[in-house]
């Protein structure tokens, strides 16, 4: 089973993979109820439209925290106690935000200048002893700046406050960075202004958005750009017993973990096609949504390689390609953008990268 775990939080100027999916996503959503003066938490809010929604295989469950210490510690002590996660959001509400904010960053210092609900207020010192300033929020960026690009209403920030909210934030990642078990889990602060501001309608619509697209897996692959002495680029069909049988791609595959570019694509020439590469300059990189995963692919460029040096150990056919010929074949979605670019432009020079 897949957890995902997200946080709505209280106030402050908090202003911005994927998870591996199974069977199931399991969400886990808390919110905060009012805190301060304020006469309402939006946070709260959104936790209770995300119950009346159905996101199919993903299963959401709730938590309301509490303004406090407490409630700072609830998500940590979850994985301190040995529960897993594959994604953890914390929506929290700042009232002078005009903006939905996704925080980058969680410091270790209090700077409270008001107190939470149990009455404390902490004006300067650390949140944890002897760990580091500042915790990164570890998400894979790219999808999210692929969902959101045009996305008028949502702005990345580096300054979560010093509140409850980043007290929270900075919990979290440091239990995860302390606990092997959940060092996968993805975690994002996300902070909502008013729903004077943004409407409560297009806050849901947003963070809904935002769930789907954290639970969809997200692969880096990487792709060859192999040339002939005409100039030509190498393209390889895959064989009917895979995926997208008979469609055609640049040889290559997925970065595993830890690899580099190059060493991936090193790996994947000498799996598909016998070959003893190294790559050098990347080329080119393109972002694709497909309906069950997000992908980037990393082109990188092969040199010129004499046709008789490939063996075709994965693909059933191969063909080199012109300017002219490029569209010959029907390429895999993610690899059509950078073809068809290449058909106006032309086709990269091996020798300037």
């Amino acid at each position: 089973m897949m957890n995902i775990a997200i946080v709505c939080m209280g106030k402050h100027q908090l202003s911005p993979t994927y998870a591996i999916i199974m069977d199931v996503t399991s969400v886990l959503i808390t919110g905060y109820p009012k805190f301060s003066n304020f006469e309402y938490n939006v946070s709260e809010k959104i936790l209770l439209l995300l119950k009346e929604i159905d996101f199919g295989k993903i299963k959401i469950s709730t938590e309301l925290l509490s303004v406090d210490e407490f409630g700072s510690k609830f998500t940590a002590n979850k994985i301190k106690s040995g529960e897993t996660f594959d994604v953890i959001i914390h929506l929290g509400f700042s009232s002078k935000s005009t903006k939905i904010r996704f925080e980058k960053y969680a410091y270790n210092e209090y700077k409270m200048t008001k107190s939470d609900n149990s009455g404390r207020c902490i004006s300067n010192g650390k949140i944890i002893d002897n760990q580091k300033r500042r915790h990164q929020t570890n998400i894979d960026f790219s999808p999210l700046n692929y969902e959101f690009e045009k996305e008028s209403h949502i702005e990345w920030s580096e300054d979560p406050g010093r509140y409850i909210c980043n007290e929270t934030y900075f919990n979290t990642l440091n239990a995860i960075s302390e606990k092997s078990r959940n060092s996968d889990v993805k975690v994002l602060f996300v902070h909502l202004p008013s729903e004077l501001i943004l409407d409560i309608s297009k806050q849901i619509k947003i963070i809904t958005r935002l769930i789907k697209c954290m639970t969809k897996p997200y692969v880096e692959v990487v792709g060859g750009l192999i040339f002939d002495e005409k100039n030509r680029i190498l393209s390889c069909r895959r064989p009917k017993e895979k995926s997208w049988a008979s469609w055609w791609e640049f040889p290559g595959g997925k970065i595993e973990f830890r690899e580099t570019p190059q060493i991936a694509l090193s790996r994947e020439l000498k799996e598909e096609l016998s070959l003893n590469v190294t790559p050098s300059k990347i080329i080119t990189e393109q972002f694709f949504n497909y309906e069950d995963k997000y992908v980037k692919l990393i082109l990188l460029n092969c040199g010129i390689i004499e046709e008789d040096r490939i063996k075709l150990l994965e693909h059933d056919e191969m063909k080199w390609l012109s300017k002219e010929e490029l569209f010959d074949v029907n390429w895999l979605p993610a690899d059509l953008p950078i073809v068809e670019k290449w058909f106006i432009e032309g086709i990269p020079n091996p020798h300037q990268y």
